[in-house]
């Protein structure tokens, strides 16, 4: 028996490639989070590691070795904030394309929106998790270099 190909509604098409965009947005903002931390990791550990030549860099040094980790604390703490946006407004968009379908028989031949509940959670653990590592490494180097520990 053929099946009917039935046209995708508008609705349907325009919610998904939200949901695409802001999904994309996490993965691209988590590869940007990773690079900036590399190289902010990269520059402390050569300003905590190295000695400096002279007393006036030495000065240098310790500046740039007690700012470093606050710009890896806030660079990291506003991307996490970005992540968990595009989280928030993704669900949103998925209820409001339910509210909005919930009694159209058409679109239960539509694959999911945004997949079950066990998708969306195992896609959220890795950008989520990452961040808040970073938050917490950040944290502690901070803490450590102002003798809190």
């Amino acid at each position: 028996m053929p099946t009917e190909n039935k046209p995708v509604s508008e609705l349907y098409s325009v919610s998904r490639m939200q949901i695409e965009h802001y999904d994309m947005s996490i993965g691209l903002r988590l590869i940007w989070l990773n690079n900036s931390q590399a190289f902010m990791f990269g520059v402390y550990s050569v300003c905590t590691i190295m000695k400096a030549p002279t007393p006036f860099l030495a000065g240098k040094e310790l500046m740039l070795a007690m700012a470093i980790p606050f710009l890896g604390f806030a660079t990291t703490l506003v991307t996490l904030f970005d992540i968990i946006t595009s989280i928030i407004q993704m669900n949103k968009l998925t209820r409001n394309y339910k509210n909005a379908n919930s009694n159209h028989e058409q679109e239960l031949n539509f694959p999911l929106l945004h997949g079950n509940i066990m998708d969306r959670v195992m896609q959220r653990i890795s950008p989520v998790v990452t961040a808040l590592l970073f938050l917490a490494v950040w944290i502690f180097l901070i803490m450590y270099d102002h003798q809190l520990l």
